[in-house]
């Protein structure tokens, strides 16, 4: 699987793939690794992607090519501060949120 991400705003979107070297969820499940990119101005048309043609998507990077470390300690998929899921999508919350939509509480 892949690191998605929403956020088209940021620096290491390409394409709605995450080109970062590492990526840290923190808590509150934000995306730590988030930087402003102020010359993007894309608008997310991502949530119709199965409409739209495929030439505005990066090809997928697996996410074995990324650093993937997460602050959440009540995630299902934290193992030792570890992403241990098989991928991640990023989302722009809104009023400067970037937020793993991956998270899944764990019950433990």
């Amino acid at each position: 699987m892949d690191i998605k991400c929403r956020k088209t705003s940021c620096k290491y979107n390409h394409g709605y793939t995450c080109r970062a070297r590492e990526v840290n969820i923190g808590n509150c499940a934000e995306c730590d690794s988030f930087d402003a990119d102020t010359t993007k101005s894309a608008e997310d048309f991502s949530r119709n992607m199965f409409e739209a043609g495929t030439e505005n998507y990066a090809n997928s990077r697996h996410i074995r090519e990324v650093k993937l470390s997460c602050d959440k300690c009540e995630c299902l998929f934290n193992d030792e501060k570890k992403c241990s899921a098989n991928g991640i999508t990023v989302i722009d919350q809104g009023h400067g949120q970037t937020l793993c939509s991956t998270f899944i509480k764990d019950k433990e």
